[in-house]
Parts: structure tokens; sequence; C-alpha cells
């Protein structure tokens, strides 16, 4: 699987709020990352913490193949601008559940292998196993309607990962799930997660939720890279930044 580098990358646009309907002048510009880099390790699951509009979802974005930027992404030794969307292998995950409704938790996982043409029984034995690895597999002829949340987002997550990519992208899965789930659900994917061996990059504004999950941590602010290591050496170092979450952690293992 592939590790991901991503080079001196910037992203701007226009913000179109501040437009001025009177005016010709372009509205100003927001810099959404910021001469950007960092290496996200193979294999490994790669947690991305900050404030809202920091840049966290413009950046998995980019990496997705999904917006234009300025700077280098590589897999491996390889130039993502070198590589079809096919190549990159990427599953991605956004925050809503983007579900078929009309369709079973059955269909809906196994949609991405029956477009890529796999067999009846492939497709049976792989939605199975990621199922029950969710702890989905008695809901597979439910619609999603019948789902809870957390449950939806669980159905969205394994058909991102029952193709087998080598990098999958998760923007704020549960931040729609209530606090007191979201550890059980965070375990059903880490261990989905470390079965499958693919690269993971997770965004995340819960400090609590990143320092569970990473096997590496990424801090960002204002469209920067601020620290990263594992979460024991992140916040051994000193910094405004640093020193919030800390706090934020700090206050949140005392609920």
């Amino acid at each position: 699987m592939p590790g991901i580098s991503v080079k001196d990358v910037t992203i701007k646009y226009a913000d179109k709020s501040k437009k001025d309907k009177k005016s010709k002048k372009e509205p100003p510009e927001i810099i959404a990352l910021d001469n950007f880099s960092a290496d996200f390790d193979d294999e490994k699951f790669n947690v991305i913490i900050g404030a809202s509009g920091c840049g966290k979802t413009t950046l998995i974005r980019a990496v997705a193949g999904l917006l234009d930027y300025e700077g280098e992404i590589f897999f491996d030794e390889t130039d993502a601008m070198e590589l079809t969307v096919k190549d990159r292998n990427v599953a991605y995950v956004p925050q809503g559940y983007s579900l078929y409704p009309s369709m079973t938790v059955f269909d809906n996982i196994a949609s991405p292998l029956k477009a890529a043409g796999a067999g009846r029984e492939e497709v049976t034995e792989r939605v199975k196993s990621i199922a029950r690895k969710l702890g989905l597999e008695l809901l597979l002829n439910r619609k999603p309607k019948e789902l809870s949340g957390g449950q939806q987002q669980l159905v969205a997550i394994g058909r991102a990962l029952v193709r087998r990519p080598s990098v999958c992208l998760m923007d704020e899965p549960f931040s729609n799930v209530d606090v007191k789930k979201r550890a059980i659900l965070r375990s059903y994917v880490k261990n989905v997660v470390a079965d499958t061996g693919c690269t993971v990059i997770y965004v995340t504004h819960d400090v609590k939720e990143a320092v569970a999950l990473a096997d590496k941590l990424f801090i960002m602010n204002e469209g920067k890279l601020v620290a990263s290591g594992t979460p024991i050496e992140v916040f051994k170092r000193r910094g405004a930044v640093i020193d919030d979450f800390r706090n934020a952690l700090a206050e949140r293992s005392l609920v």
C-alpha cells in the first residue's frame, strides 16, 4: 500500500461570500492550504486534527484528485498527476452518508464490486465479511431509512472498504453520531482497516477521537502543518495550538 507525500501544496479560492454584487472586482482569495507539506505513512491510521476551516477537508479532497492544487502529491514515488483515478485506488468517505435510499444495506455495500464486474459469489463473500467486521451482519436486508445515523455511516465505510482500496480518506465520518456511541464505531473501523491493510487519512476536530485512532497524528492550523508524530510525541511539544488541543483532551478525559 502506498505512503502519501504532500509537498508544498497551496490551494486558493475566491471567497464568494464577500463578493460585492455591485462591483466588477473579484472577491478576495482564501488560502485553504498554504505551502503545506506532510508525509502520511503507508498501512497506518493517519489522523488530521484541527479547527473548522483549517484546511483538513481541502487537503484530503486534493489527495483524492477532486481539487486542483499548486505543488506536488506523491503516491509512493509516483506523482499523483501521472495517475488515473483508477490507478490511485482511493476510497473517499465524506461527512454525509450518501447511501442509495432504495437499496438494501447489502446492495449499497456491494455496489462498487458490481460496478467493477465482480462475480456473484465474490460479491456475497466480501460483503458478508466486511458487514460482520462492522457489526452490520444482521442489517443487510434493511434500507438506509431503517438505520441509525451511526449504522448508516458504517455502511458508507463498508462500501468504501469492500473493494480493498490502497488508500481510504475519511472526512469526520462520525461527526453526526452521539458521543457515547463513537467509541464502539471507532473500534469497528479500526479493526476492519487493520485487516485490509490500507493507508488511512482520517479527518476530525475531536481530539479524543484523534488520539484513540492515530498511529500518526497531524495538527493543522490556518492551512499549515503545526506538528506531526505519534500522539505522545505531538503532545510533548509546546505551542499555542498544541496547548489548546492538549487542554481540550484533558477536559474531554474528565467527562
